[in-house]
């Protein structure tokens, strides 16, 4: 990653399309924030544990990696059961916490003590 976007400063590879990143300066976004404590201390290296959390963090990352996709269901009889899509496909996402209404979905299910 050599290049550096003149619009947004995102750090690029060499050959990648020019604002790509950020529609070539049309989409502006908020600096990043401060990461909540013990996250700040896991990237700084101030923490014992730091090390192993770096080295491991794309692990870390794909136990949160979930996602699901909406479809219109076709029933067809006497056939055997598939899958059949038509259109855009939307990939979906839930907030972490269910609303009081809804049952848990996507990585709710995981955090059942929230």
């Amino acid at each position: 990653m050599t290049t550096i976007c003149r619009y947004c400063n995102a750090v690029k590879f060499k050959r990648e399309t020019v604002g790509l990143c950020c529609a070539s300066g049309k989409v502006k976004l908020d600096p990043l924030l401060t990461p909540p404590q013990p996250l700040k201390t896991l990237f700084d290296g101030s923490d014992p544990d730091s090390s192993h959390f770096l080295q491991h963090i794309l692990e870390y990352n794909n136990c949160f990696r979930m996602t699901s996709f909406g479809a219109n269901i076709i029933r067809e009889g006497g056939f055997m059961p598939t899958c059949k899509i038509q259109g855009q496909i939307y990939h979906l996402h839930g907030s972490m916490v269910p609303t009081p209404d809804e049952p848990h979905q996507f990585l709710q299910i995981y955090f059942t003590t929230i």
